[in-house]
């Protein structure tokens, strides 16, 4: 049997996201690496704004390594700092506003994985 690939933050290309522009992302480990997962991470930048939205088939955890952002879960915003994690479930509406100096990199795991 194979061993595991070994993901690292800092290896890969960042790209900007497709619906949230101006927040860049990179895949760390996919399906085949984990079949009931996938991981990125995830910059927001000073200004930054991941709009509102909800994902109908996953629950989505997401673990701020660095920075400090405000999390809006449905109606409710809430300080979102450095060393916090949350696990965000099926079909609540979220979103993410960086109001910072400073960058807000995020871990972001899906399960089940992303389509």
């Amino acid at each position: 049997m194979p061993l595991p690939r070994l993901a690292d933050l800092n290896a890969g290309e960042w790209q900007e996201h497709v619906r949230f522009p101006g927040i860049y992302w990179k895949n760390l480990l996919t399906t085949e690496d984990n079949p009931l997962a996938n991981v990125n991470v995830v910059q927001v930048p000073s200004g930054g704004v991941i709009g509102r939205h909800h994902h109908a088939q996953q629950v989505e955890t997401i673990w701020v390594v660095s920075g400090d952002a405000v999390l809006t879960l449905d109606q409710t915003d809430i300080p979102f700092r450095n060393g916090q994690i949350i696990a965000i479930p099926i079909g609540l509406e979220h979103a993410l506003r960086n109001e910072g100096q400073t960058m807000v990199q995020l871990l972001t795991f899906f399960t089940p994985p992303l389509g």
